[in-house]
């Protein structure tokens, strides 16, 4: 074991530089060499080579004006201070920007609800509008419709002439057993009867006629009837029937004025 003290030494392999010894073998450390400075000798300590000769160190002395940074890298109290402090201004550069990030996507809460009682206060009663009087309607003037009479007159007796000629078809037909026409002629009358239904009344026959409407038209359901039985004696009584109606009708006409 070596008893060599640690510390710079001339490189063994380059006079000009020196080199670290651990105390216990040389390192990869290595300076240039500077001039020792003139001192007392100094006790002869043996270092192992690297492989060609064996040096003795100068003195102590010559070594002690090497520049600090010359000795290995060993973070000094003061520097592990700084660095701490960087890290720690690190950690809190980084927490600052997590803080603003996450204050960026945070929604607000939404403020609570009041839990103070409301007090309602009670609404003015309301006002009641009286109705307005109800204005009274004036009285329109009473139009009265003129029939002209003598249209009355002509159109009534057309349509009850045709239904005259219309029975007396009906007879020929049972005279000749014509069944089907017939049902032409029934349905003729009964068109007829629709045309004396739609007529202009004048107001002195205003109650008669329709009257003598409702008898023509009851005759005229007998006689359609008679047709279905097929029977002629059965069909000619109905058709007597609705002459003696035909004949009443025309009578009223001719009352009208």
């Amino acid at each position: 074991m070596s008893n060599v003290p640690a510390g710079w030494y001339p490189n063994p392999d380059d006079p000009t530089q020196v080199r670290y010894w651990d105390g216990a073998q040389w390192t990869l450390s290595t300076a240039p060499a500077v001039t020792p400075a003139p001192a007392a000798a100094a006790e002869t300590m043996v270092l192992p080579t690297t492989g060609n000769a064996t040096f003795a160190p100068p003195p102590a002395p010559a070594f002690e004006a090497q520049p600090a940074a010359l000795a290995p890298a060993r973070p000094s109290s003061s520097k592990k201070w700084l660095i701490g402090g960087a890290i720690a201004a690190g950690v809190i550069v980084v927490g600052s920007v997590g803080a603003a990030i996450g204050s960026g996507n945070r929604t607000d809460a939404a403020p609570e609800a009041s839990t103070a009682p409301v007090i309602s206060t009670p609404s003015a009663e309301p006002v009641v509008e009286e109705p307005s009087a109800t204005p009274t309607p004036t009285p329109q003037p009473v139009v009265v419709e003129v029939v002209d009479t003598v249209a009355f007159r002509a159109q009534a007796g057309s349509h009850l002439d045709d239904m005259q000629k219309d029975l007396d078809d009906i007879v020929t037909t049972v005279n000749e057993d014509g069944f089907w026409r017939l049902l032409s002629n029934s349905g003729e009358l009964a068109f007829n009867l629709g045309q004396l239904e739609a007529l202009d009344v004048p107001a002195n026959v205003a109650e008669t006629w329709p009257a003598a409407l409702t008898g023509l038209e009851t005759s005229l359901d007998a006689l359609t009837d008679a047709i279905s039985t097929q029977d002629g004696p059965t069909i000619i009584a109905a058709v007597d029937a609705v002459r003696g109606q035909v004949e009443s009708s025309r009578g009223v006409v001719g009352t009208a004025q």
